[in-house]
């Protein structure tokens, strides 16, 4: 009777972290609102979420500010598009990951790229990483272009991240060891774990 209970309770414990191994970043489907859980030693969190989007800019760590406006300045033509997505990613930037966070509390990467999207252009996708690699034209990754959606394998299974394609080789992501920030498509990591892209912006 002692072993039966000692195993059930294990599998309870285990539960949640299966369904995580799962599901990635990007497994909820929900568009409820979420909160992060403070860390009460430091407080950085609650800080980083209470501030504007434009305070924010100051947060932003040299590298991604550096990198966003180089990216930028690449564009002579600059469009309205362009424009519009770049000043969302940067009102992002910094912004914690939450697995199955959908607001500037805490964002999942397939939430993040559904944010911007619907609030720089009014285009919705869907809510998981696997449904949005479904949407829009199939991109190869010689003719990736500003805004086109790259999506990764992170778990060994299946699509499980995606980020927003800026130019240059980097992308800006909710990454779950930083947030939401730009990394380079030529990083080791992420040049191992890449599968495909979309692109739905016309």
């Amino acid at each position: 009777m002692y072993l039966i209970k000692k195993h059930f309770i294990i599998g309870l414990i285990m539960i949640p972290f299966i369904i995580i191994s799962f599901a990635g970043c990007s497994a909820s489907s929900s568009d409820d609102e979420y909160s992060v859980k403070t860390n009460k030693k430091t407080k950085k969190t609650e800080q980083v979420a209470s501030i504007t989007g434009i305070q924010k800019k100051s947060l932003i760590e040299q590298s991604n500010l550096e990198t966003l406006t180089n990216i930028v300045s690449e564009y002579s033509n600059n469009s309205v598009d362009r424009d519009a997505v770049m000043i969302k990613i940067i009102e992002l930037i910094n912004t914690p990951y939450l697995w199955g966070g959908t607001t500037t509390n805490g964002i999942d990467c397939s939430a993040f790229v559904q944010r911007v999207l619907k609030y720089a252009l009014g285009i919705d996708i869907p809510r998981t990483s696997i449904m949005q690699s479904t949407v829009g034209d199939p991109v190869e990754r010689e003719n990736l272009q500003f805004g086109d959606l790259i999506f990764f394998n992170t778990i060994g299974r299946r699509i499980s991240h995606v980020g927003i394609y800026l130019g240059e080789g980097v992308f800006a992501h909710s990454s779950s060891s930083g947030g939401v920030k730009t990394s380079s498509l030529n990083e080791d990591y992420y040049n191992a774990k890449y599968v495909t892209a979309r692109r739905v912006i016309k």
